[in-house]
């Protein structure tokens, strides 16, 4: 595996041969390491990323040439593996995303309801007054968008993520926003519900006169028969209009 220099995942992988290690690393040694973990990189490559580590103070010297990691660069690595984790984590749920048909569309949907309906009670409960003037901002312009015959993909995600944020939750926005980041499901979603005639726009502002009102269990609901009534249409889609071509009509 050949990876920049100055790329973050050499640097810290590096950080973490030095922690693993039980004695102080010189850059001969650092570049073997590397290599056993399939980076391959020179000894002098090894010792710029050294020189780098003791000057971000994440090792420092012991001994005549060898480093050893610092309290400083333990917390960095720790903090560094925890975002691969979660970055794993995301890439496995955006990949279990990818639209192939009706089932992943509603799964994905599903996974969509359990998150939103908890967005949507938090957001009735945390909302500010700008939050709310931005959420109706989006909304006026998601209807103007399909009033002139435009998407309004971009808009219906935008709508989502601005009541996420209105939750002030971050671990329920960061998850819906790994949903949100499959354009697939956006497009899919828009030329189903086009086909079936139905409009997100008017579900948007019930969803918002909840939210305004403060009315926690109103926004839930609201939310639930949002997302329910999009299955409804991924269903009647599938239905009516797939099957009688074939049955293998999907969404591009």
């Amino acid at each position: 595996m050949f990876l920049r220099v100055d790329s973050k995942e050499v640097y810290f992988r590096a950080l973490q041969a030095i922690g693993e290690s039980s004695r102080p690393i010189g850059a001969w040694r650092l570049s073997r390491l590397l290599e056993a973990k399939g980076v391959t990189l020179s000894k002098a490559t090894a010792g710029r990323i050294l020189k780098a580590l003791e000057d971000n103070g994440h090792v420092r010297i012991q001994g005549r040439i060898g480093r050893v990691i610092t309290a400083r660069g333990q917390e960095a690595l720790q903090e560094w593996l925890s975002e691969q984790v979660n970055r794993e984590s995301h890439i496995a749920l955006a990949e279990s995303l990818t639209i192939r048909g009706r089932k992943h569309l509603i799964d994905a949907l599903i996974a969509r309801r359990a998150i939103e309906s908890e967005t949507a009670y938090l957001a009735a409960q945390n909302v500010s007054d700008e939050d709310l003037r931005k959420l109706e901002k989006i909304i006026h312009e998601h209807a103007e968008l399909l009033k002139a015959g435009h998407s309004g993909a971009e808009k219906d995600a935008e709508f989502h993520r601005g009541l996420a944020e209105a939750c002030k939750n971050r671990v329920l926005a960061s998850a819906l926003d790994v949903i949100y980041n499959s354009p697939q499901i956006g497009r899919a979603l828009e030329y189903i519900r086009g086909k079936v005639g139905s409009q997100m726009v008017k579900d948007h502002r019930q969803i918002l006169v909840q939210v305004a009102r403060r009315d926690k269990e109103g926004a839930r609901l609201a939310m639930t028969e949002h997302i329910d009534g999009v299955i409804r249409d991924v269903d009647k889609y599938w239905t009516e209009m797939a099957r009688p071509q074939g049955g293998r009509k999907d969404v591009g």
